[in-house]
């Protein structure tokens, strides 16, 4: 085994310092980097909570959040998910002054070890964001550091929906969903303005603490996020790949000029939005935890990868929704949304394509050692790596 290999089993502090000089991101993203990593040098083999156990620390944690008169029922695991635990339950509680209700909630739970490593106070507080321009499930308690619940963990309320239309097919993570003609009538123009409300949102200077603000009329915003990867890449990999150096250089020879300081999603795909397959309407977004302040193209260049094509009758489908990158664009601009460059898109898009190879031949396959509830699910995630590699290749040869 190399040294570098020994040093991403065991990582020294010494080598994290270097990694974080290296690789300067915001705050949120370096604390929860440096958590992951110090945990992988822990002899760790992860089973799953018992529910027993789960409802003991929830008990516990409630009572502390509340008068201590809520009652927990019904807690039962939710399925989906691949990067963390996810229990729902049903609570009875003082909400306010004289106000005894029954809300169906949502515990999610970090694992040993996540596809994604990222901070639940980031999630929380572009949760309680979002809620102001889109449906958003509420959030209500957040445990930080994991020390009553057991790992870092988030409460929010439990919204009614489906992922995908009842008749169709698809791979797991969202992948594979495509939405039939009907359904993309009512739901394409509605994903089109929520995304544009949040992209325009205004973002007061209290708002969202955890994160950094990159300056408009620099690069600052597409360097931290590219930090953020390759770092991840650092960190992850099991043996070098072309084309992952190749497209940070050119991702960096590149990087775009901050034209509008956005919320960006960040992961704002079909499998992450539900909606009521009776009205044809969107009922929630969901994943908030890899948003950031940053560039609106970022969310619209994840969208628009190989990874989320879908097709009908051998015509190609962005996300399931769009039949054409210009019929997005359209779109988008055509909702009040501001101007889109088709220069930073096709970086964004690159810069997307390339997360998702770091995601799939780094991060899934490290989480999968025998520290995560998913580890089949991730190492078939692992798989996609090389279309990707592809797909990354064929985005570099053309731009």
């Amino acid at each position: 085994m190399s040294e570098l290999s020994a040093l991403r089993r065991n990582p020294t502090d010494a080598w994290l310092n270097e990694l974080r000089a290296r690789y300067p991101t915001e705050r949120s993203v370096d604390v929860a980097l440096t958590r992951r990593m110090r945990k992988r040098s822990q002899e760790i083999s992860y089973s799953s909570p018992s529910l027993e156990e789960v409802g003991a620390r929830l008990k516990k944690f409630i009572a502390q959040e509340t008068n201590g008169a809520a009652i927990i029922r019904n807690l039962r695991r939710l399925t989906g998910g691949a990067s963390k635990e996810q229990f729902v339950f049903d609570l009875e509680w003082d909400k306010g002054k004289n106000e005894r209700t029954n809300e169906k909630m949502v515990l999610r739970c970090e694992p040993a070890a996540s596809i994604v490593e990222t901070s639940r106070r980031g999630e929380f507080e572009l949760m309680q964001f979002g809620a102001r321009w889109m449906p958003v499930p509420p959030v209500y308690w957040m445990d930080e550091d994991g020390s009553t619940l057991g790992a870092p963990s988030l409460i929010a309320g439990f919204v009614e929906g489906v992922q995908k239309p009842a008749k169709i097919q698809s791979n797991v993570t969202g992948m594979g969903i495509h939405f039939p003609s009907d359904y993309r009538q009512s739901l394409a123009p509605e994903y089109i303005d929520l995304m544009v409300r949040l992209h325009k949102a205004p973002i007061a200077d209290d708002a969202l603490p955890s994160f950094a603000r990159p300056s408009v009329g620099t690069t600052e915003a597409s360097e931290l996020i590219v930090n953020w990867w390759a770092r991840i890449w650092a960190e992850d990999l099991y043996e070098e790949v072309p084309i992952a150096i190749l497209t940070e250089s050119w991702l960096r020879a590149n990087l775009p000029v901050l034209d509008h300081l956005s919320v960006v999603h960040g992961d704002l795909r079909t499998g992450n939005f539900l909606f009521d397959e009776t009205k044809r309407q969107i009922t929630a977004v969901l994943d908030w935890e890899l948003g950031y302040l940053g560039d609106r193209h970022g969310d619209l260049g994840w969208i628009l990868t190989d990874l989320y094509i879908t097709r009908e009758a051998g015509s190609p489908f962005y996300c399931g929704l769009f039949p054409s990158e210009n019929e997005l664009i359209e779109g988008y601009e055509a909702a009040g949304g501001l101007p889109l460059n088709k220069q930073t898109l096709y970086w964004h898009k690159v810069f997307c394509t390339w997360k998702q190879l770091v995601l799939s031949l780094g991060c899934a396959l490290r989480a999968a050692e025998d520290r995560s509830h998913q580890d089949v699910l991730l190492t078939w995630v692992s798989a996609c790596g090389y279309t990707i590699s592809e797909a990354l290749r064929r985005l570099l040869e053309n731009a």
